[in-house]
């Protein structure tokens, strides 16, 4: 309608528009008249910048939407819902949406989040609302009281407490405080912007003037001259998502430092209430309202930008952290920003300027403790979580050093074998009754690796990293991230920082670090959501940006072994799946092709731990070719037993060998027989290159239930006599 006008300063040109609004006309929504008089500014790098739409008049002030008292607010974020290439098509179409919805009363539906009013900033203050404002039931009803402040630096005040007016009293008066006004129903769109209007906004929802006076009057008693006075006010005006009732829209009120010296003078000085009602009257009318700057950290009106991530489960959660070093550092930010509730940062290492080049220190922390710096690096971040600092030597163990029934999760990230070691300890006596999740790198940080442990899984790091490598070996023996974990010794080559004096370690830069305690810590937390109780598993990821990185990841899932103790020593013993099918299929042969009445056996592969007292069972043999079998007895022939050792050996990667014998009782109790322990006594000393010690596994009324016993046997348990010591022996004139 008309030529477009430009601007003095051509900043943009003027558009108007003549609507006719018939189709637009609804009952409860805008009252619009038959045509509407809009006003379109283009601004010259147009369709980059959406143009902006007004009303020729403010009647609609107050109004959804509809902003300095004509501005229309077509977009909730027009940098994501505003398409260039659409042009003044596209726009045209979002204000025929508009008006529908605004003619129909729509612009704030139950059905969406709302948009907030308006309170223009125009005070230097900044308000940051960090807890959820009190719930007004009845309507109508107003709360009165005030906002606990915590003063961060000059101009910010964080909002970290209420206290309504009949618990002032009981409840401890921080330094700063806010007054607070909250209401049971809306204000207009748009705050007033003087003192006056806002007075009649409150009027209308039962502030009385009196009690807004009263509560000034008590404000200005606490506040000293020379200091504004904030009044936080509030209307049920938000709502976070569809559905859901209506929460407090907060915006806080400042009285500047001007104004609360009249107020003092008016309150103080004046020699009747009249006068001061009188003079307090004149100041609301001429004085302007400022407006803070808010910041909303509520989570009744906020949603956390992390919303659905893995990371975001460790939200609430009480998390014992296991060193603070390249990978435990940047696992230790992330866990904060998650929104853990309580973080034990355990590391008795101290900082040296070497590790500025990876870990998240900095030339102040060089020479303190890497934990207590590291807590104070996290405490600045400013957000709630409860860190607690611990200098223990992890190599005594976990269990006797944390109360660990306040603990949701171990994260262990020292990669230190004496670390695990300690851990492995103190599994043999006690379960973890919570999930731990332990991340290292390779030697060259070219790959990763998490390793999951669910509560029920009764080993720990250094037993499932064995059967990872068991697992993986043999048949990816030759894939570059089996290679990067378990090289060859030839390939081994020790990294000092310091050559000569310092403890070896990995090479890799800060930038290698963080990505693989991201990328692992999110592996590990994700697999505590889908595994079972009685599970863990590893996972070995390689870097994008290393030669490895084309490779693809590997992973290997664990079930729990089956536990049992060996009857001689007090060992654990832990067997395999595999090694109990191994032993079910053999007695099914046996019975199927002979008699259910027959001894049968064959040979155990695994290891003998004896640092931690266990036995791993990971597989086993039926009898050799050359056995003897029958209902009285068992002997265990050894005809291609040398092959078969040899090749479990280099299948497992030199983790798996011969430990020990099986056989059964099939009707009778599993103990050792006399022909038992002559075969222990020619395994223990009757060949060229004796093993120290053998396992035997003797399964009890194998033909209607067996039971497992395991016997292990040393070499110095099994002593080999002359026939004149047996016969000494046998008279009695030598002790046995």
């Amino acid at each position: 309608m008309g030529e477009p006008e430009a601007d003095e300063k051509n900043s943009f040109i003027c558009v108007w528009l003549s609507l006719v609004t018939k189709h637009y006309k609804h009952a409860g929504g805008f009252a619009f008249r038959n045509r509407e008089m809009l006003r379109i500014r283009i601004f010259p790098n147009f369709p980059f910048t959406v143009p902006h739409l007004y009303f020729s008049h403010t009647r609609f002030m107050g109004q959804p939407h509809v902003q300095w008292g004509s501005h229309i607010c077509l977009y909730q974020s027009s940098e994501t819902e505003w398409q260039p290439s659409d042009g003044l098509y596209g726009f045209f179409q979002r204000v025929d949406e508009w008006m529908t919805a605004a003619g129909k009363g729509e612009l704030d539906p139950d059905d969406a989040p709302l948009h907030p009013p308006v309170a223009y900033p125009t005070s230097n203050t900044r308000f940051i609302f960090n807890c959820d404002a009190p719930n007004l039931e009845r309507e109508g009803a107003v709360w009165i009281g005030r906002a606990d402040l915590t003063k961060k630096r000059q101009g910010r005040f964080d909002v970290v407490g209420w206290v309504g007016l009949d618990d002032w009293g009981s409840v401890e008066q921080p330094e700063h405080v806010a007054a607070a006004i909250l209401l049971s129903r809306r204000l207009p769109m748009e705050y007033p912007d003087t003192i006056d209007g806002l007075r009649n906004a409150l009027e209308k929802n039962g502030v009385s003037f009196d009690l807004l006076y009263a509560l000034l009057k008590v404000f200005a008693a606490k506040v000293p001259k020379d200091n504004p006075i904030y009044i936080v006010v509030g209307a049920p005006m938000r709502r976070k998502e569809a559905g859901t009732p209506l929460r407090q829209h907060l915006k806080a009120w400042e009285i500047d430092a001007m104004a609360v010296n009249a107020l003092h003078d008016i309150v103080f000085g004046a020699d009747d209430k009249e006068q001061a009602y009188a003079e307090l009257a004149k100041w609301m009318i001429t004085a302007k309202t400022l407006w803070c700057r808010i910041f909303e950290n509520r989570s009744e009106v906020t949603n956390r930008r992390d919303l659905g991530s893995v990371l975001s489960s460790t939200e609430g959660k009480r998390i014992l952290l296991l060193g603070c070093g390249a990978l435990g550092s940047v696992v230790a930010e992330h866990l904060v920003r998650a929104g853990t509730k309580s973080l034990i940062l355990v590391d008795n290492g101290i900082v040296s300027p070497g590790i500025l080049l990876r870990q998240r220190y900095s030339d102040r922390d060089v020479g303190f403790a890497k934990s207590e710096c590291l807590a104070r690096s996290l405490s600045e971040i400013g957000l709630p979580t409860e860190i607690e600092v611990s200098f223990k030597n992890l190599e005594t163990g976990i269990i006797d050093n944390f109360d660990l029934l306040h603990v949701d999760l171990i994260i262990n990230a020292t990669a230190s074998a004496p670390v695990a070691h300690a851990i492995e300890r103190d599994l043999q006596r006690a379960c973890l009754l919570i999930p731990m999740i332990s991340l290292s790198v390779s030697a060259a940080a070219q790959c990763g690796s998490v390793v999951v442990k669910m509560p029920r899984f009764h080993s720990g790091i250094i037993a499932i990293d064995r059967l990872t490598k068991i697992g993986l070996v043999k048949n990816n023996a030759h894939h570059p991230v089996v290679r990067a974990f378990w090289p060859n010794k030839s390939e081994v080559k020790l990294f000092q920082p310091e050559p000569g004096c310092s403890k070896p370690t990995f090479t890799g830069s800060s930038a290698d670090l963080a990505a693989h305690a991201a990328v692992l810590l999110n592996i590990g937390l994700q697999r505590i959501s889908e595994l079972k109780p009685d599970q863990a598993e590893t996972n070995l990821v390689p870097a994008p940006w290393s030669k490895e990185g084309s490779s693809g990841s590997l992973h290997l899932t664990l079930d729990d072994q089956r536990k049992a103790l060996e009857q001689k020593h007090g060992y654990k013993v832990l067997t395999s799946k595999v090694a109990q099918r191994g032993i079910a299929s053999e007695i099914k042969r046996i019975g199927r092709t002979r008699s259910d009445k027959v001894e049968t056996g064959g040979l155990i592969f695994g290891e003998i731990d004896e640092a931690h007292g266990c036995i791993y069972v990971d597989s086993v043999t039926g009898p050799p070719s050359d056995s003897e079998a029958s209902a009285e007895k068992f002997l265990c022939g050894t005809s291609g037993t040398r092959n078969i050792g040899a090749a479990k050996l280099k299948q497992s990667g030199r983790s798996s060998r011969f430990i020990g014998i099986w056989h059964t009782h099939p009707i009778s109790l599993g103990r050792p027989s006399t022909d038992d322990l002559y075969a222990m006594a020619r395994l223990l000393h009757g060949q060229e290159r004796p093993p120290r010690h053998v396992v035997m596994l003797i399964l009890g009324f194998s033909a209607t239930d067996p039971q497992p016993n395991y016997y292990l046997f040393h070499r110095r348990d099994i002593r080999v006599v002359t026939e004149e010591e047996l016969r000494l022996m046998l008279e009695g004139e030598v002790a046995v």
